[in-house]
């Protein structure tokens, strides 16, 4: 079930937001989310993850990418802008990187709840500018997918916090607490909650209430968000290993399966998505250093993860479906109504 106040904020948000045409034939965008670019200390999740993320900018701007920034790419609940964003404190290399997609017109930037300073537009054009100038920071974008002789699709991206009691109708308590009282414990610890998924079902609350948004809406968009950390991705089992990469032995298969097992119990029970209207990129602060997010090109969309598993900066496909195949089974389903009950994040 949604909640009504998730709900009705989604609408809000989508109602109010641009809409452009775009031929989904020629679509070549890679989505990032949930960065949390701190000041280089214990507190600062991203420090793990600037060696991946700064391989993919420069693999997808060579191949002809444009750059999609779903919003908490700064950490500013715990940090004022400027030590973020200058040398030796904060990433203005890695903003470089992120600009050359802007110089070319290739680059879509978003707020979300921990860097929704950017929201003003004064405040990011005066702390932007020098990397983005003339940058729109943006609540919410659609794109209208065309498709000659088939139905058109609609895609919404936005950073996915809208209506959540923590991150958007208190935030300013939350963020109190973010900078006072848990920054000063992960700055001593070096602690990081996030861990890396190892499916991209819809487990968390928050989730499921974005999924039945999307699914409850005549328009039958696709909802691609970040926010909840987790990546989701519709029938997202993961393509076979290789015949070589398989266990070669009985014992082997048998300490997978109850690996896998274990692992499954005392979980949140979890959900597969009825229709492909809900993507969620995962985010860009793993505490090993992995980085996850979303394409959408070849005529596909995909959850990719960087680096290997062996830690060469590449990327690894973790789940891809056709997008047709994608549009056209949320074409398919008639929108269902909401049902409201509150959700946390």
């Amino acid at each position: 079930m949604a909640s009504s106040a998730v709900a009705k904020a989604l609408t809000r948000a989508s109602r109010a937001a641009e809409e452009r045409p775009l031929p989904a034939a020629e679509a070549r965008i890679v989505i990032f989310s949930d960065l949390h670019k701190g000041v280089r200390d214990g507190a600062d999740d991203f420090l793990r993850c600037e060696p991946g993320y700064c391989a993919a900018l420069a693999w997808y701007f060579e191949k002809g990418y444009s750059l999609y920034v779903l919003g908490d790419a700064e950490e500013l609940w715990e940090n004022d802008p400027e030590p973020v964003l200058r040398a030796g404190t904060g990433y203005p290399e890695v903003l470089e990187l992120e600009a050359a997609f802007h110089r070319l017109g290739r680059y879509e930037r978003f707020f979300g709840n921990h860097d929704d300073l950017w929201s003003h537009q004064g405040a990011a054009a005066k702390h932007l500018a020098a990397f983005f100038p003339g940058l729109k920071v943006r609540e919410a974008l659609k794109l209208r997918l065309t498709r000659p002789g088939a139905r058109d699709g609609l895609v919404i991206f936005l950073h996915g916090h809208q209506g959540t009691s923590d991150s958007d109708r208190w935030r300013w308590i939350s963020r109190l607490f973010v900078r006072f009282v848990w920054r000063p414990i992960q700055r001593k610890s070096g602690y990081t909650g996030v861990t890396p998924a190892r499916d991209y079902k819809l487990r968390a609350k928050h989730d499921r209430a974005m999924s039945a948004w999307a699914g409850s809406q005549a328009e039958q968009p696709v909802l691609i968000t970040g926010h909840t950390h987790r990546p989701v991705f519709w029938d997202s089992t993961p393509d076979p290993p290789p015949a070589e990469e398989a266990g070669d032995s009985d014992a082997e298969r048998s300490a997978d399966r109850e690996f896998d097992l274990a692992r499954q119990r005392d979980r949140p029970t979890a959900y597969t998505l009825p229709t492909p209207c809900y993507f969620n990129t995962g985010c860009c602060c793993f505490g090993d250093g992995d980085v996850t997010g979303l394409e959408i090109a070849d005529g596909e969309i995909r959850l990719i993860r960087w680096p290997l598993d062996d830690g060469t900066p590449r990327r690894k496909v973790l789940a891809h479906r056709k997008l047709d195949e994608v549009l056209d089974a949320v074409a398919a389903r008639p929108p269902e109504p909401v049902t409201g009950e509150e959700t946390p994040a």
